[in-house]
């Protein structure tokens, strides 16, 4: 039987309220409004509650023609407003319910970040309908079994896409015209949506890197206090011009959707995060804030100098990251360029949101995940799920009231009194901040010794040579398995894989030190950046066996 997660001293509930107020405060919230729009807005709530399905219906009431989406990808309908996009998500509402899309039902969601993407999340919210949210980096095989197992009856998905659609089960595709853009726009379409008794489920896949088997879990409704103190972490305001460079199909920036719509921000999606584009989309656009993950504040920084001084980045104020961890000094690289505005998010699909690093956080320790956030408790056990002293190495546990509560096909995450095993392994400091080493599932055992491969990673990075690493275990007959080193070369590299094992010699001890390095053009990683560890151990295993063949 599942234990729930219950705050633990009325004390925690105090720091939730001061932290709701001030982030309601901070960015703006709550302001006098016409008594038509009061009127409007106290009836959406009514009617769709806080689930994602009350999508653009406060930013109707409140600011009904300004810009609610910015598709920078669209060259048919860059912009359209509250009160159009309202329409719009009605329109497409009632066409599904047309076609037996309702409570009960189960849609499946394929694609990139575009403005029919956010029509279909809030359209298909509601129909009362159950909402899968599919991995555009998953095989064909995959996302069939995803799609068979959480029993989905249609599939909204792009059209490069389609060929993972899985057989036998309907779709419809978000960019073609004869797709979602019709039903959208059909001009007899029109009625009055039912109420639901009750709002669909946002089924969220985790990643599966470490399982290699992605688990759905459900997510809908955000406790409003809870929404509040993540804006008491991030500096979010009403009206803002939010740009996504990360998935929004993934927990992050679904999070943030929710929150951009909460704030009637003006939101800028674009397919895939080329890094100048981001910032000519920052400059035209005046974005105040940049949701995206690690790798791709890597690739922002690696633009020579004379092409990011064409843009004018003076309204970021924001650049939030998750998805992975920020490797090495890449937060004060990135800050000594753009500014002190960047934070960092720790968190996952299960335990939601957990930690955030302020810019401060991070000049103080670029490593840092941050400090719990508001109504969050965190604690770092050992296997027997005892607590280790203070800056100890452990497992990390985290809970809160956005905590989820299983996953859809009827298990659980490791449990320990209400608290979720995140699968990282961390330590907490003397300040509270959170530092997380690795994955419990990637440490690898050679010699008897237990070695983290981000602490190896972290060395190599400092290498000149070393555009990228990640360092994986393959099993060694002598020492149980051995480290192996993948490098991406950067451009002017001109050390061998000989040179760079004795370079890592002379700065690792014995258990550290990768027995092979292999190169690589591009490291795999998933949407979110995560590295895809379980690709590259396959890829270790082939060449040893080669290597014993010759």
């Amino acid at each position: 039987m599942r234990t729930p997660f219950r705050l633990y001293r009325v004390s925690d509930s105090v720091r939730v309220a001061n932290a709701a107020a001030r982030g309601v405060a901070r960015s703006g919230l709550i302001r006098p409004t016409s008594p038509r729009a009061t009127l409007q807005i106290t009836a959406g709530v009514r009617h769709w509650g806080t689930s994602p399905a009350v999508g653009f219906s406060l930013g109707r009431a409140r600011h009904p023609s300004a810009v609610a989406v910015i598709d920078a990808d669209d060259e048919n309908l860059p912009q359209v407003s509250f009160i159009d996009m309202d329409h719009r998500c009605d329109t497409l509402a009632l066409s599904l319910l047309d076609r037996g899309i309702g409570p009960g039902s189960r849609v499946g969601l394929l694609g990139r970040n575009s403005r029919g993407f956010l029509e279909s999340l809030v359209a298909v919210s509601r129909t009362g309908a159950d909402l899968v949210y599919l991995n555009t980096g998953a095989t064909p095989e995959a996302v069939a079994t995803i799609a068979y197992a959480q029993r989905i009856e249609l599939v909204i998905r792009d059209t490069e896409f389609a060929h993972l659609a899985p057989e036998g089960i309907p779709s419809i595709s978000i960019d073609n015209k004869s797709g979602i853009p019709l039903l959208c726009s059909l001009p007899n379409k029109s009625g009055t949506l039912p109420g639901l008794a009750r709002h669909g489920q946002h089924i969220i896949l985790t990643s599966g890197t470490s399982s290699g088997r992605a688990q759905g879990a459900s997510r809908s409704s955000v406790p409003l206090d809870a929404a509040a103190a993540v804006l008491d972490a991030f500096p979010l305001h009403m009206r803002g011009t939010t740009l996504f460079a990360s998935p929004i199909f993934h927990a992050w920036g679904w999070m943030h959707h929710r929150l951009a719509t909460l704030l009637d921000s003006t939101t800028v999606v674009v397919r895939r995060p080329d890094p100048e584009r981001l910032l000519a989309l920052i400059d035209e656009h005046k974005v105040d804030a940049l949701i995206t993950v690690p790798v791709v504040l890597r690739r922002m920084l690696e633009l020579p100098r004379h092409v990011r001084r064409r843009y004018d980045l003076s309204s970021l104020r924001c650049v939030a990251v998750s998805g992975s961890s920020l490797p090495g000094t890449l937060a004060t690289e990135f800050m000594d360029v753009f500014g002190d505005v960047l934070y960092n998010l720790y968190g996952s699909t299960e335990a939601a949101f957990a930690t955030c690093a302020t810019p401060e956080d991070l000049r103080a320790d670029p490593g840092t995940a941050g400090r719990p956030l508001a109504g969050v408790h965190i604690e770092i056990l050992d296997r027997r799920g005892r607590p280790v002293v203070e800056g100890a190495e452990g497992r990390v546990y985290v809970g809160s009231r956005t905590t989820f509560s299983g996953y859809t096909d009827g298990t659980d995450r490791e449990r320990v009194r209400g608290l979720v095993f995140t699968g990282d392994i961390g330590r907490l400091d003397e300040e509270g901040r959170l530092t997380i080493v690795g994955r419990a599932d990637d440490v690898v055992v050679t010699g008897g010794e237990n070695v983290h491969p981000a602490e190896v990673e972290e060395v190599f990075r400092s290498n000149p040579d070393v555009l990228d690493v990640a360092v994986t275990g393959i099993p060694d007959p002598v020492y149980g398995a051995a480290l192996v080193a993948h490098v991406v070369p950067g451009e002017l590299a001109t050390a061998d894989a000989d040179a760079l094992l004795r370079w890592a010699r002379e700065r690792l001890g014995p258990h550290h030190r990768p027995r092979r390095v292999i190169f690589h053009e591009e490291l795999p990683r998933n949407a979110t950046g995560k590295i895809l560890r379980g690709v590259l151990t396959g890829d270790a295993s082939a060449d040893a066996e080669d290597d014993e063949l010759e």
